[in-house]
């Protein structure tokens, strides 16, 4: 009869255990990626893209996401968090952009090979201000409903934030530059930032890549997986462990 009590009585604390066991392993695997939604979320709106096509005779690239990337959407407040009090990287693009899909693999590896578990990312897409210029003077440009293209309060709040590492906003047309007194955050921006700190700041590929449509070479590859890297290890450490001038 003690048997049996006992038997009844190992029976839901072995239940119990293997409960317990099973949430440890998913907060294991929440905070190893940052937030596994995101990274999911992440995977499918750029690999919906892969091998469409964007225009007669070009196509998106087709790019391989792993379901456990360090990916965590970020709001402005989040981000302009990490580049006044953190250390993190943050990447600023978006789907669409040829460049992105071009750089992201790259990225993605330098990341995972220096343990690095979150990539803080917004789409940049339809946050930004645009421009064009109609007899000579510079205009904001007009949406498919007739509005201005201003750009979002949280994308100039990001400008002022990374004021000191952006460069200028220059437009270029029929020969003639138009300034338009404000930074410029292109696609894909990558940011490196320690303890409040950008100590890195990558625009779009390599110079000799004069396409994102066009496949990288190997020396493009490890050109870029290079710069990449080189910032990670500044950010990481406290001494200068960059091949470049500290």
């Amino acid at each position: 009869m003690k048997k049996q009590n006992l038997y009844f009585i190992l029976i839901p604390i072995g239940v119990i255990l293997c409960a317990i066991s099973a949430i440890l392993v998913y907060v294991k695997i929440i905070n190893s990626n940052g937030n596994s939604d995101d990274a999911l979320k992440f995977k499918n709106e750029y690999e919906a893209l892969n091998g469409k096509e964007v225009k007669s005779g070009l196509f998106y690239k087709t790019i391989n996401i792993s379901e456990d990337n360090p990916v965590k959407y970020a709001d402005y407040d989040e981000l302009i968090d990490v580049i006044k009090n953190k250390t993190g990287v943050i990447y600023l693009g978006f789907k669409e952009c040829p460049w992105c899909r071009s750089a992201l693999p790259i990225l993605f590896d330098v990341l995972k090979n220096n343990k690095i578990n979150t990539l803080y990312y917004m789409d940049i897409r339809n946050i930004r201000d645009s421009y064009v210029v109609n007899d000579g003077k510079l205009e904001f440009e007009l949406d498919s409903n007739g509005n201005e293209i201003k750009g979002e309060d949280g994308y100039f709040r990001l400008l002022e934030a990374l004021d000191d590492v952006l460069t200028d906003y220059v437009i270029s047309f029929d020969g003639k530059t138009y300034e338009t007194n404000e930074k410029r955050i292109y696609a894909p921006t990558v940011i490196f930032v320690r303890s409040g700190k950008v100590v890195g700041l990558h625009v779009a590929t390599v110079e000799s890549q004069l396409s994102g449509y066009d496949e990288m070479t190997k020396e493009q590859i490890d050109e870029l997986y290079s710069i990449y890297e080189d910032y990670v290890l500044e950010m990481k450490n406290d001494t200068c462990s960059s091949s470049k001038a500290c």
